[in-house]
């Protein structure tokens, strides 16, 4: 298997996971509020984007940059000024670990 393909399968395999464990960790439909929506809708995004990567194709790549970035530096503000558990410091290394192999993807683009 070339690296190429290696860190392709790596980020979408990580970015599907985190994204099946931010839908587990969604509250109940019937509770009320912006943060079980967003959780909810970033781990639908995350699913998406990781199977998209897992087909390979490009724009994925992309959305695995931005996506991710977003909300891993909004996870970060929230640690930083709240000071809540470490809990959410495996989900912020592992965005940053996404970020950076989709980033290697896109430098490292293969001719199609």
């Amino acid at each position: 298997m070339d690296v190429i393909k290696g860190i392709r399968l790596l980020a979408a395999s990580l970015l599907t996971l985190v994204g099946i464990i931010y839908l587990a960790l969604t509250p109940s439909a019937f509770t009320v509020g912006i943060e079980p929506a967003l959780l909810a809708l970033v781990g639908l995004l995350y699913v998406a984007i990781g199977i998209g990567l897992f087909v390979g194709k490009r724009l994925f790549n992309y959305l695995g940059i931005v996506v991710p970035l977003i909300w891993a530096s909004l996870g970060t503000i929230h640690y930083v000024a709240n000071k809540p558990e470490s809990i959410y410091l495996p989900f912020i290394a592992t965005e940053i670990i996404v970020i950076l192999c989709c980033c290697y993807l896109i430098l490292h683009k293969t001719p199609s």
